[in-house]
């Protein structure tokens, strides 16, 4: 082989050496659900960006402690809220203001709270049971599940 292509050959094996360092994947086998991925609105739409959590129907989990009358209204993608210690007084929440059909609410507790807690409807929505002053085990948990088409959550559990 002359210099020449010796030279040539010698380029194309690092271009390419580059292109696979540079084209190679990252896997990832613990998504967080707080990574950004770009996306696009189909061939030649907009690009925008999204968080992993909202592709997959990612959730939160909050938990709550403490004492006395906490409320709280719920976020869209707050998928469980946990009472963690020492019951409170009571404890009122309220459905997320803009849910999406299907999002399921659920509230559990490691620590029996009898007869404290109210879950109410944000504005526009109603509950298909009541469930106010209700009383959730130690180590249970009680679930709603919205429909958009009837802007009602479901007691499931």
């Amino acid at each position: 082989m002359n210099p020449r292509n010796a030279l040539i050959a010698g380029a194309l094996l690092s271009a390419l050496a580059a292109g696979v360092a540079i084209g190679q994947s990252l896997i990832t086998q613990n998504l967080l659900g707080t990574e950004i991925i770009e996306f696009s609105a189909g061939l030649g739409g907009t690009l925008g960006n999204t968080q992993v959590l909202n592709l997959r129907n990612g959730t939160a989990f909050k938990t709550f402690s403490g004492s006395g009358t906490p409320t709280y209204t719920a976020l869209t993608k707050d998928s469980t809220l946990y009472w963690v210690g020492t019951a409170p007084t009571s404890w009122t929440i309220t459905t997320p203001a803009a849910p999406f059909d299907g999002e399921i609410l659920s509230i559990g507790t490691d620590t029996t709270l009898t007869s404290k807690v109210t879950v109410t409807a944000n504005t526009g929505q109603t509950m298909n049971t009541s469930f106010s002053g209700a009383t959730i085990s130690a180590a249970s948990s009680v679930e709603f599940q919205y429909s958009a088409s009837t802007t009602k959550w479901y007691e499931l559990r």
